[in-house]
């Protein structure tokens, strides 16, 4: 690719190059998108685990479907979607459940009991405020390969930390261990 060549004359014994700019500028672009390709695949990958974990291993009490349909994932590259986004409702038949609550007394003391709470739904609603919280991450994130998992209800946080719920966590700590089996090696050479 690169040559170089002694010139006569004026500039005598000047090495100069004669390189092709152009064709290493179409490999190194041809590498990057092989790389983002490659980023896009492991962190789908990612995301599509994550939000199983959320979904299925999510110990909150599903009253009316609509914290679990809004659990989803979105991989971004340079603000387009590459893959996700897919929001599942979840229905919850019409009926009664046993739910554990807690009180706080009048003299500070802490009591525990079992309620009868109505439930049912169908999970339109998470749907549709999950999907409107990614359209507004996204916007966050013009540039680069990001996955984005989210639970869009707000309630989701306070579930989770006030409440003691797993919504996201174990969703979240998945993600940490499997982006380092996938990708640790070359986050490392990078």
């Amino acid at each position: 690719m690169a040559q170089t060549t002694q010139t006569h004359g004026k500039y005598k014994g000047v090495l100069v190059s004669k390189t092709n700019t152009k064709k290493i500028y179409a490999k190194l672009q041809m590498q990057r998108k092989k790389l983002i390709q490659y980023l896009v695949e492991k962190l789908s990958y990612i995301g599509e685990a994550c939000v199983k974990i959320a979904r299925d291993n999510g110990d909150y009490n599903d009253i009316t479907g609509n914290l679990r349909s809004s659990i989803s994932y979105v991989v971004l590259n340079d603000g387009e979607v590459m893959s996700g986004g897919n929001f599942v409702a979840k229905q919850v038949a019409p009926g009664y459940k046993k739910v554990k609550r807690t009180r706080k007394l009048k003299d500070g003391t802490v009591k525990e009991y079992m309620a009868n709470v109505k439930v049912g739904g169908d999970g339109v609603k998470g749907q549709q405020e999950g999907e409107a919280l990614l359209e507004r991450l996204k916007a966050k994130f013009p540039w680069g390969v990001v996955l984005i998992v989210c639970a869009g209800m707000e309630y989701a946080a306070f579930v989770e930390n006030v409440h003691h719920k797993r919504v996201l966590i174990d969703a979240e700590l998945e993600a940490e261990k499997l982006f380092k089996q996938l990708l640790g090696k070359i986050v490392k050479e990078a």
